[in-house]
């Protein structure tokens, strides 16, 4: 399991497209935005309005966002642009794109913590204000990126015995105030296969320390990242300091490319923003445009009916679902996204509750079939009214449940005994409500589904 220290650093599809005409596009002159009153607002976490704060730091000027606020650029909305600007942080900063309000947006977030690794940047749509990084995740969704670390110091051989597990030593915290970094005696060491710091809970600072030619390395995280961002329909590029190469590419944004709105957002740590301008993209001309997206294989169960939201009593559950089947006219209808995913926050709010979906697989025999499945949080799972499967994540997924808790479809399966005739599939899923992310699950029957009807 991994420390709350390390969770706070890293938290921190094809389609072709037909135009009946060809279509110019014109990028329009870059346009800079200061930090300004006029042409920016500070958010607070609870939704009030902050104060804008102008600094210097590491050499350059800057806002500054105290944990969890959000600047928001006002009066001024894009659809298709190229967006670039300069970030410093320690955990997790992020971009809000084609934002709608406060809890509908685009949003990609920096992992700083997890520099050179394949999840270093992350894409997920929000919906009701919902984080779901476990639903979206690598190929499609996380991409691999290099952060810039500022080397400070190299560690004298005879302090290599202060780097354990634990509280930071009095020796090691000595010669890292004589490189101008203090840490208090609450700081601590955290080693891990991924990354290895030093980090002091008092004033949420870190210093990173890796093997370098049999030296001992300590690096500095907080150092400005170029970021640049392209967005035209439903596809986006992440650029980070290079430019030219794309660290990570969004085929399939999952929300409808709209005009939106632009929020530059901080996580539980100080960020710094700077250098923000924008280039906006518009057609030459208006067209009319078709998409074919990429078809799901058809042993995916794309269609359930679902309903409304009500509070799981733990023990009584099944007959929870007993009841509720009986009023199943009164479910709405839901479809999995491209990806076969059913991301609950896009219909429901309140990620202290559960719902209950259906789906019927009728047979044309007795047969024994596969169901491939994966969720979050918590699903029970029954087929007519026997319970296959009651699982739940508690926010520390069991190492066989992914990487990290991410939702695979390829993760969990159970056994389908089938009857001749109709058979109720039902998912009672609980969402996260301790962390208030995660609300989803995808599933597949196994490939040959001869005989059997999904309705």
């Amino acid at each position: 399991m991994k420390t709350s220290i390390y969770k706070f650093l890293i938290v921190g599809m094809g389609s072709i497209q037909f135009l009946s005409a060809q279509e110019s596009q014109k990028t329009q002159k870059r346009q800079e935005f200061p930090f300004t009153h006029q042409n920016w607002k500070i958010e607070n976490a609870d939704g009030s309005q902050g104060e804008i704060k102008i600094v210097t730091f590491k050499n350059k000027s800057g806002i500054k966002l105290e944990p969890n606020q959000k600047v928001l650029l006002k009066n001024k909305e894009f659809k298709n642009f190229i967006l670039e600007f300069y970030c410093n942080g320690l955990s997790g900063p992020g971009l809000g794109f084609r934002v709608q309000d406060r809890n509908s947006y685009e949003y990609l977030y920096l992992r700083l913590g997890l520099s050179g690794k394949k999840d270093a940047l992350q894409y997920i749509p929000i919906y009701n204000g919902s984080l779901p990084w476990q639903l979206y995740n690598y190929p499609k969704y996380e991409g691999k990126a290099v952060f810039p670390r500022e080397k400070v110091a190299t560690l004298p051989i005879d302090l290599k015995s202060e780097l354990i597990q634990g509280k930071a030593g009095n020796e090691l915290r000595s010669f890292l105030l004589e490189k101008g970094f203090s840490f208090s005696q609450e700081s601590e060491i955290a080693l891990s296969d991924d990354i290895n710091y030093i980090y002091d809970p008092n004033e949420a600072k870190a210093l990173l320390f890796e093997e370098v030619d049999d030296d001992i390395v300590f690096l500095d995280p907080r150092t400005w990242i170029h970021v640049k961002v392209e967005v035209k329909g439903d596809t986006a590029s992440f650029y980070i300091d290079d430019v030219k190469t794309p660290a990570l590419v969004v085929e399939n944004l999952k929300r409808d490319a709209m005009v939106g709105g632009i929020s530059l957002i901080g996580d539980g740590a100080e960020v710094y923003f700077a250098d923000v301008s924008i280039k906006e993209i518009r057609s030459g001309r208006k067209t009319e445009e078709y998409v074919a997206k990429e078809k799901l294989p058809s042993e995916y169960l794309t269609k359930w009916n679902v309903s409304e939201m009500f509070a799981k009593d733990s023990v009584n559950f099944v007959s929870q679902v007993d009841s509720l089947i009986q009023y199943e006219d009164k479910f709405r209808a839901v479809e999995a996204d491209s990806d076969g995913l059913i991301n609950i926050s896009r219909f429901y709010d309140d990620m202290t509750k559960t719902v209950v979906l259906t789906c019927n697989l009728i047979s044309d025999a007795d047969k024994t079939v596969q169901l491939y499945f994966d969720y979050a949080d918590h699903l029970v799972l029954l087929l007519n009214t026997e319970v296959l499967f009651d699982k739940g994540m508690n926010f520390q997924p069991p190492p066989e449940k992914g990487e990290e808790g991410r939702v695979f479809v390829n993760d969990e399966s159970v056994e389908l005994s089938l009857k001749k005739g109709t058979n109720r599939l039902t998912f009672m899923l609980s969402a996260d409500n301790r962390q208030k992310f995660n609300w989803g699950f995808v599933a597949k029957l196994e490939e040959n589904l001869e005989g059997i009807v999904v309705e």
